[in-house]
C-alpha cells in the first residue's frame, strides 16, 4: 500500500519508520515525494492520489473538519488515519515515542481500511492496541453543501 505522511509529520521521522518499522509490502512517502510542500491539501490529496496513493496519515486533526479536505478524501477514496489532536503541540521526543508505538497497528488498520474510511489514533499507550484505532465518521455530504455555499 502507498502511503503519504501529510506534512504535520517530519520527513526526517518519516524516514526512520521506513528505516525501522515499515511493513515491505507498504512504501511511505511525504508530500515531498509529490512537489507538494506548502500546497494546499484538497491539491496534494488528489495528486497523491492520482498518482496511485492508496492512504493517508495526517499529524493534522483539523484535517477531518474542513468541507474541501472531507471532500478531496472521500472523492478520491483514500483510507485517512489522523493522529490525535494533541500530537502536534507534543515534544518531539514525545510525537517519535508515540508514532513508533502506533505504527505497527497502524498499518493493520491501513490493511483492513476500505476506501474512503477515516480513523483516530487516541492518546495513549496501552499494553495491547488490537481495535484502540477507532473510526471516524465524516460528514461528506455537510462539507458538499458548505462547498456549495462558497
Amino acid at each position: 500500500m502507498r502511503i503519504c505522511a501529510d506534512e504535520n509529520v517530519a520527513p526526517k521521522l518519516t524516514e526512520l519508520i521506513c528505516e525501522q518499522l515499515l511493513s515491505k509490502s507498504n512504501i511511505l512517502q511525504t508530500v515531498d515525494h509529490y512537489q507538494a510542500k506548502g500546497v494546499d491539501d484538497p491539491i496534494w490529496v488528489r495528486k497523491f492520489a492520482s498518482a496511485g496513493g492508496e492512504a493517508i496519515v495526517s499529524g493534522d486533526f483539523n484535517l477531518t473538519k474542513r468541507a474541501s479536505e472531507i471532500v478531496a478524501i472521500a472523492e478520491t477514496g483514500l483510507r485517512l488515519i489522523v493522529l490525535d489532536q494533541k500530537w502536534p503541540r507534543a515534544p518531539k521526543h514525545i510525537q517519535i515515542a508515540y508514532l513508533f508505538y502506533w505504527w505497527p497497528e497502524i498499518e493493520k488498520v491501513f490493511a483492513g481500511a476500505k476506501p474512503g474510511q477515516c480513523f483516530k489514533v487516541p492518546w495513549s499507550w496501552p499494553e495491547k492496541l488490537d481495535g484502540l484505532i477507532k473510526p471516524l465518521k465524516l460528514d461528506v455530504q455537510g462539507a458538499y453543501k458548505k462547498l456549495k455555499k462558497k
